[in-house]
């Protein structure tokens, strides 16, 4: 090599260089091992000599334990060595090496490549590729909560919307008769066809409307996802399915749809084929539906928490932990309403947990937060993607809106199935319950039961001299004496002084001395000398009875021969 002054550029093979977005070159006499060094900067990327030195690979050894990161250098040392790197580029190959260098205490990857120039000088570009490394890093999470969040879904499309060009994934052999993957050129056009022959009648014209492209992307500009409810055909039956439709934050060009089959708690755990920079798109928008997700390696116990909300983390999006079980038991004492700690804190412990997920595969847990200063409701998931994976996923969603119209839901039809007087069930509910029976002893399961009559002796009595206010009140009382007498079988108000009861479990196994107690608290109940009640009960016999009515006229026949017994009294 020629004195450094004057050492002749082989620009061509340097600009070969930069072209890769070098941002550190060596160029080395092959002869003599004398090098120098170019550092490539400014907007330009112009090329600056920073240093230079006799012997390159002596300089390597020599700067390699205080600039290479401690855990890399003896790889470093092994693989960078002068005769490995001219064999490879004697025979026409290039020599590349990808390793960590130690910049200001922390490990930040470099990537290596030699190549020879024109004059047989051999020129070394280093390139920072550290933020690309992250990327991928982050992306084969991404891929392993798409893998265990598509588990939920029956099938998921990634829909070009400016070609309408799509690709379906599938984890049910229903909807991927071909396979895992199936490609389309216009799903707008392929959904209208699917719709008129799979989907229910009644939901086609919404669905049709709803999946018009316009009006969808004008829905997903406006509120961020879109929920279409409806009933699909599949095999002569009728499910109930629920389509999930997000459009990814940082993809303006793709939008992505998850079909959930909410017909059944049964999901697909079958991870995707392949775990592609789609399916962290597709893990992304899928994440919008949560409010937190975790990705937990079960054998060190280090997390990653992913949230697309404040309420429900105080750390960042991609945020790491090193024990999530014990911040999870530390954030429950804090945040978790006191009714719901004890089942969480059990359910949570970490061998509890991994023992239901290796036998249910998937577990739910429905739970109540404190946020806002107030309980709300949160559904959480967790799955392990595969038997042999060293990660689960647990994701935790609001659940309040639909939680709590569930259960107005439910109190309204209590309601609706009560007495208002004396808080009992009423007559609509004692049908409900009959039906029931009725549909067992059509099916020949024959339930142990029997039925109880009583009826209220002197209420006109009572509401002719007292008032029917007291009459109520005589109402209540007699009511009051059945329930004491029953306190594991269902007491139905069926008439204005008709009450009856259905005797199942213990109560059936114990009706004689349960019905002793009741005639027994009868005698020293009574009304102008006359028991408050008139009782009749009668058990149901299988070779005989075909439906409940037939027992319930059994006992009011003995009921009404009771209220024969003091019927000259009541006058």
């Amino acid at each position: 090599m020629k004195d450094r002054d004057n050492a002749p550029l082989t620009f061509v093979s340097l600009a070969l260089a930069l072209a890769n977005d070098y941002t550190r070159l060596f160029v080395i006499d092959a002869k003599d091992d004398s090098y120098i060094e170019y550092s490539a900067s400014g907007d330009n990327k112009e090329l600056t000599e920073v240093s230079g030195g006799k012997d390159f690979f002596d300089a390597v050894r020599r700067d390699c334990l205080e600039q290479v990161w401690q855990e890399d250098q003896e790889y470093f040392l092994n693989a960078f060595k002068k005769d490995a790197m001219l064999e490879a580029l004697k025979n026409g190959q290039s020599f590349s090496l990808t390793y960590r260098l130690n910049i200001e205490g922390q490990p930040r990857y470099f990537f290596l490549k030699t190549i020879r120039g024109r004059d047989e000088n051999v020129i070394i570009g280093v390139q920072d590729i550290h933020e690309q490394k992250m990327r991928e890093e982050l992306s084969e999470t991404y891929s392993h909560i798409a893998g265990a969040l598509a588990s939920r879904y029956e099938v998921i499309y990634y829909i070009d919307i400016d070609s309408n060009a799509y690709t379906q994934y599938s984890s049910s052999e229903q909807y991927a008769k071909l396979g895992t993957t199936k490609q389309g050129e216009d799903f707008f056009k392929d959904a209208t066809k699917d719709i008129a022959v799979y989907i229910h009648p009644s939901d086609v014209m919404h669905l049709l409307k709803e999946l018009d492209k316009e009006r969808l992307m004008q829905n997903l500009s406006r509120t961020g996802s879109v929920t279409l409810n409806y009933r699909q055909l599949l095999d002569d039956r009728q499910q109930y399915m629920s389509m999930i439709i997000v459009q990814p934050k940082k993809d303006r060009h793709h939008i992505v749809m998850g079909v959930l089959n909410t017909d059944t708690q049964t999901r697909r755990e079958q991870s995707l084929a392949a775990e592609t920079q789609t399916f962290s798109d597709i893990s992304l928008a899928l994440a919008q539906r949560y409010e937190v997700i975790y990705h937990v390696n079960i054998e060190t116990n280090e997390y990653s928490e992913y949230s697309a909300s404040e309420k429900y983390t105080r750390l960042k999006v991609g945020t790491k932990g090193e024990d999530f079980f014990g911040d999870t038991y530390r954030n429950m004492q804090r945040d978790i309403y006191p009714d719901d700690l004890p089942m969480m804190c059990a359910a949570m412990k970490k061998e509890n947990l991994m023992k239901s997920l290796s036998t249910f595969g998937k577990i739910y847990l429905n739970y109540r937060l404190m946020l806002d200063g107030k309980p709300q409701y949160v559904s959480l998931y967790a799955v392990r993607p595969k038997e042999d994976s060293s990660h689960i996923i647990v994701a935790v969603a609001n659940v309040d809106a639909s939680k709590r119209m569930e259960i107005a839901y439910h109190n309204a039809m209590d309601m609706a199935n009560r007495d208002p007087l004396t808080g009992v069930k009423n007559k609509r509910a004692y049908a409900q319950l009959e039906i029931e029976l009725d549909e067992q002893i059509k099916d020949e399961i024959n339930p142990e039961f029997a039925v109880l009559v009583c009826d209220i002796n002197c209420l006109k009595e009572v509401n002719d001299t007292l008032g029917h206010k007291a009459g109520d009140e005589f109402i209540k009382s007699a009511c009051l004496i059945i329930c004491h007498a029953f306190t594991h079988s269902p007491v139905f108000r069926i008439g204005g002084d008709e009450f009856a009861v259905i005797l199942k479990g213990s109560d059936f196994i114990n009706r004689k001395s349960l019905m002793e107690r009741l005639l027994a608290e009868l005698e020293n109940s009574t009304h102008n000398g006359i028991k408050v009640l008139a009782c009749g009960i009668s058990d149901f016999e299988a070779h005989s009875d075909i439906r409940v009515q037939d027992v319930f006229e059994r006992a009011d026949a003995l009921m009404y021969d009771d209220k024969r017994i003091c019927k000259n009294s009541c006058r």
